[in-house]
């Protein structure tokens, strides 16, 4: 699985008898970023399967993977405006290296298209957008599991037949406070368990503004039990760091490379945001400065984007292999926009990506 939830490394793969398949896997920790696969439907069944695993089992780390799937590889699929789509979604862009058109019923492209031969991920991606609220939240025996946060009411009944309706405040993915507010419930004790995603740390829960009593533990759900009030308030605070991830020291193609990301969203930077005619092999990650979270409600239909410092390397070559002696840089100061948005500002080059930089 890439960083961005995404399945399925390769328009050709090769079962286990080694007979050639179309969309398919590869070997393990083989992940190319330029000519990933990594279908529109094949990320949201990563998503769908998850969420059966936890009908079945509880555990939080699946609803981290839907989370990751719908926050970044599978909204990657569709475009702001909602009418242009991906059938394929690689973590790095280049043009003028690929030939999209080399096989019969290509479904790699360069940019979103309004029209796909392959006519499966659109209507795929719109159903389970559609169908999302209906995984945010499980009954259990005698109580409710919140699995994904945003803003949004719950009426329900559960399992023992009484009504519970419960209200959620957030501007979740973009900050980490979440409020809940009980507004039915019955009048004995139940559980309200609140998952804690996998890749929080510090993160808080308090009812009526008094401390809950519960560990938040990351890849957890916390567990509430009492007897419920009309009107109590929860309240989980997590907060949003903006951090660098590396991936396993086998996946050879991000050695020595970091991704941005920020709670649940993946970033990258893209070709709109360099100066023109900058290669984006070229663009490195200054490691030493801080990475500012910066909220842009009339951006891309309202976001939060990365202030970052990149390096420019100028002293370069295009020859295979060439000697190397330490590069020059030119700083840039610039943004860097959620993986799923890219895209949504004409043809561009992009990457997830990059090599970091300590000086």
């Amino acid at each position: 699985m890439y960083a961005t939830g995404a399945v399925g490394q390769t328009h050709y793969g090769a079962s286990v008898n080694r007979d050639m398949i179309e969309e398919g896997f590869i070997d393990d920790y083989m992940m190319p970023n330029l000519t990933a696969y990594n279908e529109t439907c094949a990320n949201l069944c990563n998503a769908m399967f998850s969420f059966r695993m936890l009908g079945i089992h509880g555990e939080a780390k699946y609803a981290d993977i839907i989370e990751l799937v719908m926050h970044n590889s599978g909204l990657s699929g569709i475009s702001i405006e909602g009418k242009d789509y991906f059938y394929a979604n690689p973590l790095r862009m280049l043009h003028g290296v690929r030939d999209y058109d080399a096989h019969a019923d290509v479904t790699e492209t360069p940019d979103r298209e309004g029209y796909l031969a392959c006519f499966c991920c659109p209507p795929n991606l719109v159903r389970t957008i559609s169908n999302l609220s209906g995984w945010a939240y499980s009954l259990t025996d005698n109580g409710v599991h919140v699995n994904l946060y945003g803003s949004n009411n719950l009426a329900t009944t559960m399992l023992d037949g009484s009504a519970i309706k419960l209200s959620q405040d957030t501007d979740y993915p973009w900050k980490g406070l979440v409020k809940l507010t009980v507004d039915e419930c019955k009048s004995g004790a139940f559980d309200i368990a609140l998952r804690v995603p996998g890749w929080s740390t510090g993160a808080t829960i308090t009812v009526n503004g008094k401390d809950a009593g519960v560990t938040a533990t990351p890849a957890t759900y916390a567990v509430l039990n009492r007897e419920w009030q009309v009107g109590d308030v929860i309240v989980i605070d997590i907060p949003m760091e903006t951090t660098f991830i590396e991936g396993h020291p086998r996946i050879e193609e991000v050695r020595n490379q970091v991704a941005v990301k920020r709670g649940p969203v993946v970033y990258c930077i893209e070709s709109p945001d360099l100066p023109e005619g900058t290669n984006i092999l070229d663009v490195y990650i200054d490691g030493e400065e801080p990475l500012k979270a910066q909220s842009q409600p009339e951006f891309l239909g309202g976001l939060t984007t990365i202030e970052a410092k990149l390096l420019l390397r100028e002293n370069k070559g295009d020859a295979m292999y060439r000697n190397v002696r330490k590069p020059k840089w030119q700083e840039l100061s610039t943004q860097l926009v959620p993986y799923y948005a890219w895209s949504n500002r004409g043809t561009a080059e992009m990457t997830v990506f990059m090599p970091v930089v300590w000086r």
